[in-house]
């Protein structure tokens, strides 16, 4: 192909100096179309002399369906602040290997397809992919507001087997997360609320957590005007483990005489546990047959129903009552 003058948009200051196109990949040669334009890599003003000319082969977009490399004469040129440095090229970061144009295409990606599917179709080492998205992503976070949380969330989540776990601290209004930390003890979530500072604390209305005793004690010592709201999870879940199979167990043991029906109550463990709405036809009917046979079982789990209601009620009134009735 015969040098051509035109420089195209999207490789601005450059100009086609051959073009090859082969069944699986496109060359595309570009040399500097004015010298007299070069500036500075680091501070973009306009560079004093020429240094020294380098190629560089570089990643762009595919086209057609063709890997596009670009063979591209860079100039190292003199900036009387910076010395010796690259020169600035519009659509190329400094030290890259690819253009602008293609890491922004697999950063889009990058949101919605995993970073091993990006790769593969874009041709890329993974590793690539990920430090795109990576870096993606924490330009996002840096452009966000600062954070200004009244409601909290805190869980805990297990990073490995042999029960290592880590702590996160979410904004419950807009979900936004804010801290993470290796830990689950009073230390390990610590930290976060010194970053909130005393004004920052003092602005915390209530904290939504699980039935741990570390969080528990950390919120009160920072934050003792908030409230705070353990899940109905893990209380439903507590209540079963200390309420209901306590009162399953000592039915069981009470029909000690008459093995057939202390088998039907020890093996009702999990229905008792299990919402009824998860449970099939003849479960339901099973666990209707226990319940109508003891009492202290009906009683105790009806008492469950009673508890999960007190988390979808929509006013206070109606669980002031129930808890004054209780």
């Amino acid at each position: 192909m015969q040098e051509d003058k035109a420089c195209l948009p999207f490789w601005k200051g450059f100009r086609v100096a051959d073009l090859q196109v082969e069944p699986a990949l496109v060359r595309v040669l570009l040399h500097p179309d004015d010298p007299a334009s070069l500036c500075c890599g680091r501070c973009g003003r306009p560079a004093t002399g020429l240094h020294e000319q380098i190629d560089r082969s570089i990643r762009d977009l595919p086209m057609l369906g063709r890997t596009v490399w670009l063979q591209v004469q860079l100039r190292r040129v003199c900036c009387g602040h910076c010395g010796t440095g690259m020169q600035q090229v519009a659509w190329l970061d400094r030290h890259a290997r690819m253009t602008r144009r293609l890491a922004q295409a697999v950063a889009l990606w990058c949101a919605k397809l995993p970073v091993k599917h990006v790769a593969a179709m874009f041709e890329l080492h993974w590793s690539t992919v990920r430090e795109i998205h990576r870096r993606r992503l924490r330009q996002f976070i840096e452009a966000l507001p600062e954070p200004q949380p009244r409601r909290l969330v805190m869980d805990e989540f297990a990073l490995h087997k042999g029960h290592r776990y880590a702590s996160v601290v979410l904004d419950a209004d807009t979900r936004r997360v804010l801290w993470i930390g290796q830990g689950r003890s009073r230390a390990a979530v610590r930290p976060f609320f010194e970053s909130l500072g005393p004004v920052g604390c003092e602005r915390i209305e209530a904290v939504a957590m699980d039935m741990n005793t570390a969080f528990d004690l950390e919120v009160r010592r920072h934050c003792p005007q908030a409230r705070i709201v353990y899940d109905l999870f893990h209380v439903v879940a507590k209540y079963g483990r200390e309420v209901i199979s306590r009162v399953r167990v000592d039915a069981a043991n009470r029909l000690r005489q008459d093995k057939p029906a202390r088998r039907v109550i020890k093996q009702s463990h999990w229905l008792l546990l299990r919402n009824r709405a998860n449970l099939k036809v003849h479960e339901q009917v099973r666990l209707d047959e226990v319940l109508a046979a003891n009492q202290p079982l009906l009683t105790v789990y009806v008492m469950a129903e009673q508890l999960k209601s007190l988390w979808r009620a929509t006013c206070p009134e109606p669980v002031q009552n129930f808890v004054f009735e209780a």
